[in-house]
């Protein structure tokens, strides 16, 4: 699936926060291609930034912090 077709289902606020959370990982393996690191360390990064790990975010604020943080590197 691309980077653009993930983002709008993690924006989608209709979908569950789990498959919200599933794109916005999907994501991050676009995102951590491009910068040359591997999807952990781009979650590390993102964690160290946000306090949000985003293989268990607890809301979708959470879920957006991370995701908007690690999209805009």
């Amino acid at each position: 699936m691309s980077h653009n077709s993930s983002r709008s289902k993690v924006l989608n606020s209709k979908l569950p926060l789990n498959q919200r959370a599933s794109h916005a990982r999907s994501c991050a393996n676009h995102v951590s291609a491009r910068l040359g690191i591997t999807r952990e360390e781009l979650f590390k990064i993102t964690i160290k930034a946000t306090g949000v790990d985003l293989n268990k975010p607890k809301n979708e604020s959470e879920l957006i912090k991370a995701f908007s943080y690690f999209e805009q590197l």
